[in-house]
Order: C-alpha cells, then structure tokens, then sequence
C-alpha cells in the first residue's frame, strides 16, 4: 500500500524554503540543472538576498523601511500615446480574439519603423521578398512583458551548458543571476576608473580570449561540445553607473562591435534607460546601428518601457535581432505563456513609432522628465556632497529653496553647509542618465556604532538599518569591481520631501559613529606571512609556557614557520583575517569555510587586551555567516584557562572533548561550539 502523505508536506519536503515566510524580496532562484551559481553569481544572489530580506526585521509590517536601493523610476505622468492606443484597443471590437504569439503584424511593423529611423541596418539580409530596404522585417522582432522575460529566454536560446555570458561589473545585479538561473555561466568584466568605466574594447577582446582558451583547456577531451564565450552583455546606458555611450562614443562602440563580432560572441544589447539620459543629442546608440556586415545578426537588442516612460507597472518590452533568435523566442513564448497581451503591443506602439505628433509630444515629455531628474540629482548631490558641489546657479538657489521649504531653515542650513559626514560620490562618476547614483562610504571602514566596528557591506546596511530603517545596494549587489571599497546604489526618483527627509536622517545617524580603530581588519596578503609566523611562534611559547613540553616549545622556528606559511599561502589566503595598523600585523585568524571551524587566532603578546581578538573572532564569524553556516565550532587545550575564559564570554558551549598529540606528548581539548548570529547579536 502507498504510504500517504500530505500533498502540501510532499511540497515542503522538495522545496523546504517555502517554510519560511518571507517579507520583501521573494526566493532569489537556482540553477536550473541543479549545480550551484558560481562564486561570484553567488556572492551577488546573497548580498542582494541580504538587502531585500534578511537585513529586514518583523516590524516592516507595521513600520515601514526606507528602500534607497528601488528600481522604480520617479513618479510621473505614463506616456500620453502609449495610454492613447491602450485606450484604442480596449474601446475596440477585437478585444475577443486571441492575440498572436509573435505579435500583431501591423504592432511590429511599426515597431520596425521605429528602429529604423534610429539608425537599425541589417547589411547582410535574407532573400525575403518582404525583406526592406534596410535588410530587415517585422520577423525581426517580437514583444513580451517585460525584457527581463527576453533576457530569460535569450540566455536558454543562444547558450549550452558549460557556455558564458559575460557582464560587466559594475551590472544589473539581477541579470546575472537570470543568466545561470536559464543554465548559463556568467564571468564578470571589470570596468576600471580607468577607462572611465566605460567597456575597454582591448579588455574585452582579452577577457573573451582567457575565457576561451581557459574551457578549451578545461574541456578539450570533450568529444560533442567545448563551451566557449556565446555572448556579452552591453547594458547601455549602464545600470548603476548611468554611464552613456552615444554617437559621441561611436567609435568604442564600433570596436565593442568588431571584438563580439570575430569571435562569435553575440551583443545582447540593453537600451531600456535610453530615452533618460540627460543630453538629448547623445542619446544611447544601438550597436545595431553599426552599418558594418554581420553586426546586426551578431546584436540582440532590448528595449522597454518601464524605465523611462513612467509605466513600470505594465511590463512591456520588445527584442530586436536576426530572424532565427526571433523564431526560437516565439517558440519558448508559445511552449510557456502561449502568448504576450496585445494590449502590450499597443502601448508599446505608442511609445515606439514615427510620426510627427509622437515627436512633438516626445520632446515635451521628455524636455520635462530629464529636466526633473537633473534637478533631483543636483539636489542629491548638494544633500550628499554640500551646496557648494553644485556650479549652475539656478539649480543651487531652486535646491535650497526646496530643502528649505521641507525641513526649514535651520534644518537646511545644517544639511546644505557640508553634506553627509564620511560619505561622498564616487569620483569621476556623476550619472548621465537614469535615477541612480553610488556613494562611497569607505571612510566609514572601521568606525564604530555602539562600539560594533563597521568593516563590511552587511555591517554599512545593519548600522542604517538599526539606526534609521534605511536599506540600498551595496557593491557585491551590482559587481563594484573595488572589493576593499564600501558603496552603496541609490536611487534620487523618490519625491522631494522624502529623499530631503532620509537624507537628513543619514546626516544624524552619521554623526553617531565613533573614531575607528588605529588598525583595520583584512585578508592576509603575501608579505604578512613573516609577520604572522612571528606571531604564532611567540604566541605558543607566551600562552603555553608550562602546559606544551619545553621541548616543542623550543623547538618552534621563525624561519621554518614563515616558510610554511608562505608555501601553502595560495591555498589558504582568502581563510585568513588579519588586523594590520599600518604595516604591522598585530594579530590573526585562520578558519575552514568546509566544515565551519575556526583553526587558529593569534594577537601578538604586546597587543593583548585591546580588543583585537574579539574583532578577529567576530569578523570571522561573519565570513563564516557568508559562506552560509550557522555554528562555528573550535578546539582548545584544556589547561588554557584564559583562552578558555575568553571563548566562554563570547558565548561558546564546552560540547566534547578529543586528545590530540603535540610533539611527543598527547593532550585534552574542548571542543566549543558557538551559534553564529547570537555572537554577532551580543
């Protein structure tokens, strides 16, 4: 007989997070085929989770957070035609039929003659006899809600497993996890404060090439596939940076297009925040634009209407690209969803078509929004950076009257003299286009906040958090190339009173932090292992002078323990903190990310007393916590009173008891055992 058993239960059993209620951001995902997100989709899935869920306490039912790190674009009027031909459709007679996978041939006609009148140029077309001047037709496109959708779609059409999409760092954080989500592999590109983080067309041919070479080596006794580099990720305007790459930047764009285009590397290209970038005549151009043979069929292009024509709510989006991709994205819309609405289509036709009258009634929209959001970024910028950050006199005098008339004068004047303590933007990146903009809150690094020092991402959200209920992106959330930095995205769509008011309360809560430490907790380097070898060996003869045998004890060598450490530093180097004033190493600690235990943690004899060990014990904890475990574990010798005083005060339970032989004696061990979140919550 078959055992019965609760449908729901069977549910819960296969997918045990559905246990868990959940306030804010649903479930980030898995892969598909089961495998886990490489570490660094990973490391971006967790700080994003971290964001929209865990950092969140149970009062956000009844008390509100503030969400700096919102994707929603500024409260505005939707735009006037797309409502218009929504309107059409719904006081038509056809609303009974059922709408075409593909999409109405007269909504993609005139989707086409949209794209061709921004430059679309196909140089290499197919026979068609409906095939245009351009090289193109309505087979050339199709409609879906949203691009996130298409995104979804391309990523399982274009890529086999073991195949790469390559993204830049800093990205839409989100599109990374889709990528591996759909089965692909995802390796990030750096934009550098070099290139002014704009693609680097020599980078990009290089990253393309290691990778290539990299899954030739990896894969090369493979008989049916080798995996390889499929496409690569063009966000343009870019998500956060609100960088633009225009006709001003046609050549970089040409080259992006050549380097895709010999290596058989497809540009996905996404133009969702075109229409917001603040100069109207160096508006995003489309790499399909690229009168070159073979770059249209080597580009996906993306567009939607979300970001920049005051309809998010309605998720609509189309995909540009060679017919064969166009066919496969309608087979998958067919097999999944059967079809897209066509009120879409129609919104979208509003919004993307030729005509006299859209042009008159797309300058006068768009001549308003870019001039708000210029106005909201000076006004961030000032609150940010002070009222002396901004040189165009007009935005300074409306500014300080806006900030003014919300929190008064005195409240203004505080705000307005300097700006945020400690935090500025990042340099060399003021926004071009859309609603976000990264500050730079590295000089927090290691201040305090009801002494709790600040050294991490999560550290910088839990302060804002417990201070002020204030959440935003933080760097691993979007790919920040800079590791040791802290920033943060933030959006300035929000409504003037209460970006004015948040801002004033991150003034506050700044001015609670205390003086950071002379030292700085980090990983271990190369050249701290003579150091920390110094350490080790003073530290066994300080703390076990009379409990290990004089014999080992003497026995223990500068020389020969630098040595070992810096032949097994590869290894080890990201399972090491140390504390570092300066250039002086004053104490470390070594813990195994496999079975959660931390191995070792040393302060130098000198710097005992001061609080170094407990901060190497926390942050180690907290690294532990990143790699996804709850408990820590660790062994001490049984004789090592103060050790074993020291590790009870931080909350560790005696659990078992083990020998273990050092030299030629054996000894006793208490194993502590040590519940992660309580000792960062103590």
């Amino acid at each position: 007989m078959l055992v019965k058993t609760r449908a729901i239960d069977r549910v819960v059993t296969d997918k045990p997070y559905l246990n868990e209620r959940r306030f804010g951001l649903p479930f980030i995902g898995a892969r598909s085929d089961g495998e886990k997100f490489n570490p660094e989709v990973q490391s971006i899935a967790d700080a994003i989770d971290y964001y929209g869920y865990e950092v969140r306490d149970e009062n956000i039912v009844t008390a509100p957070d503030i969400d700096l790190g919102s994707g929603n674009p500024m409260r505005f009027k939707p735009f006037p035609l797309s409502i218009e031909e929504m309107k059409k459709s719904l006081e038509s007679d056809m609303m009974y039929r059922y709408p075409y996978t593909e999409g109405d041939d007269n909504i993609r006609k005139k989707l086409l003659e949209y794209v061709e009148s921004i430059g679309f140029i196909n140089t290499h077309p197919y026979s068609y006899e409906d095939i245009d001047d351009k090289g193109m037709s309505v087979h050339n496109i199709t409609f879906l809600p949203s691009t996130s959708i298409i995104f979804n779609l391309i990523v399982e059409i274009i890529s086999k497993p073991g195949d790469v999409i390559l993204i830049t760092g800093p990205s839409y954080g989100l599109f990374t996890i889709r990528a591996e989500r759909a089965g692909a592999e995802v390796e990030i590109i750096e934009l550098e404060k070099e290139d002014n983080f704009l693609v680097n067309p020599e980078k990009l041919a290089k990253r393309i090439d290691e990778i290539n070479e990299s899954l030739q080596k990896a894969y090369h006794r493979r008989r049916d596939y080798v995996p390889r580099v499929v496409a690569f990720l063009n966000a343009n305007p870019n998500n956060p940076t609100g960088k633009v790459m225009g006709e001003k930047h046609a050549n970089l764009l040409t080259q992006i297009a050549q380097v895709c285009l010999q290596r058989g590397v497809f540009v996905i290209d996404d133009l969702v925040y075109r229409d917001i970038s603040y100069d109207a005549e160096n508006l995003a151009k489309p790499i399909a634009s690229i009168p070159i043979q073979g770059v249209f069929q080597n580009t996906i292009s993306l567009f939607g209407l979300s970001k920049s024509y005051g309809m998010a709510s309605l998720r609509a989006g189309f995909v540009v690209a060679d017919e064969v991709i166009i066919r496969e994205v309608v087979n998958k819309t067919f097999q999944s969803m059967d079809s897209p609405s066509d009120i879409l289509g129609k919104a979208l036709v509003g919004a993307f078509q030729v005509s006299k009258r859209k042009d008159k009634i797309y300058k006068e929209y768009f001549d308003e929004l870019r001039k708000r959001y210029v106005f909201k970024f000076n006004l961030l910028k000032a609150m940010v950076s002070g009222i002396i950050s901004i040189d165009n006199y007009v935005y300074k005098k409306e500014v300080i009257e806006e900030v003014e008339k919300i929190l008064g004068k005195d409240e203004a004047k505080t705000l307005l003299s300097a700006g945020l303590p400690y935090v500025d933007f990042v340099k060399n990146l003021e926004p071009e286009s859309g609603f976000f903009a990264i500050l730079d809150f590295t000089p927090i690094k290691g201040m305090k906040y009801n002494g709790r020092p600040i050294y991490t991402e999560k550290d910088l959200l839990n302060f804002f958090y417990k201070e002020i209920r204030l959440r935003f992106l933080v760097g691993k959330s979007f790919s920040w190339p800079y590791k040791n930095e802290l920033v943060g995205r933030v959006t300035f769509a929000y409504d003037n009173s209460m970006l004015v008011k948040t801002f004033m309360k991150m003034y506050y809560c700044l001015q609670k932090l205390t003086e950071k430490e002379k030292y700085v907790i980090r990983k271990n380097e190369l050249n701290d292992q003579e150091q920390m070898a110094h350490i080790k060996v003073d530290g066994w003869k300080s703390a076990y002078d009379k409990i290990i045998a004089a014999k080992y004890l003497n026995s223990l060598d500068y020389e020969q323990q630098t040595r070992r450490y810096v032949e097994s530093f590869e290894e080890y180097k990201d399972r090491v903190l140390v504390a570092v004033k300066e250039d002086e190493v004053l104490g470390y600690s070594c813990f195994d990310t496999k079975c959660g235990e931390l191995v070792s943690l040393y302060v130098k004899p000198s710097e005992k007393g001061k609080g170094i060990g407990t901060q190497l014990f926390r942050e180690t904890c907290k690294e532990l916590i990143e790699q996804g475990k709850k408990v820590m574990v660790l062994w001490c010798l049984e004789e090592n009173s103060n050790a074993i005083k020291f590790y009870e005060k931080l909350g560790g339970k005696k659990v078992e008891t083990k020998q273990v032989k050092i030299g030629d004696e054996t000894y006793k061990e208490y194993g502590f055992y040590f519940n992660l979140e309580k000792v960062l919550n103590s």
